[in-house]
């Protein structure tokens, strides 16, 4: 995640560096981004940059910071929605996403979901396990009903919702070229969604 001296950065400053790598991963899958056109557009130096974030993926992870709070308030709302019924919030969190979603926004995500290092790259923002990324985790958990949950624990929470935002992606990755498929996108998602709450097998494995 970013040092600190980007955080002590002016507001003003902060936004415009977040704008220009925005930009960038918009026009760009993710491998091909380039750290050059982000400086260059937000008028830093190279040694700046490198004292505000390590990487490229450092400054990922502080676009999804940044965006934690209407991603956390949307979340929120669905469960309220939804009585706390973990499948439906997700569902309807999707349709939420669909319904507003800007083109930028979309071609980020499809940009990112294209990413060959999508796996790994999310393995490290959440190994990271920032206070930030702590913080969405439990407001997330404590808006879910898991009083039928074989498991309880927050930890195995943050697996679950892991893979369940991964084919999120996936679908608005799809959503991006192929609006005219939402029906066919949401039906798929509510698909998967079971064969995670249910499982595959007829019966449960022997000990």
């Amino acid at each position: 995640m970013p040092t600190e001296r980007f955080y002590n950065l002016p507001a003003g400053k902060k936004k415009t560096i977040r704008d220009a790598a925005v930009e960038e991963f918009i026009r760009v899958p993710f491998e091909k981004a380039s750290i050059n056109k982000i400086i260059q557009a937000a008028g830093i130096s190279r040694g700046s940059f490198y004292t505000y974030f390590v990487d490229k993926r450092d400054v990922l992870g502080y676009i999804f910071e940044d965006a934690t709070e209407n991603f956390q308030n949307s979340w929120v709302n669905c469960a309220e929605k939804n009585k706390g019924d973990l499948w439906k919030t997700a569902e309807t969190f999707l349709q939420y996403s669909m319904a507003n979603a800007k083109e930028n926004v979309l071609r980020l995500i499809k940009n990112i979901a294209d990413s060959e290092k999508l796996f790994g790259m999310t393995h490290q923002l959440c190994k990271e396990n920032t206070r930030g990324q702590q913080e969405l985790q439990e407001v997330m958990y404590r808006s879910i009903d898991t009083s039928d949950f074989k498991d309880k624990s927050i930890e195995t929470f943050g697996k679950l919702v892991s893979m369940i935002f991964l084919e999120l992606a996936h679908c608005m990755g799809w959503y991006y070229h192929h609006q005219e498929d939402e029906e066919k996108i949401k039906k798929i998602f509510q698909e998967k969604l079971e064969i995670l709450q249910y499982g595959i097998r007829k019966q449960t494995l022997q000990s």
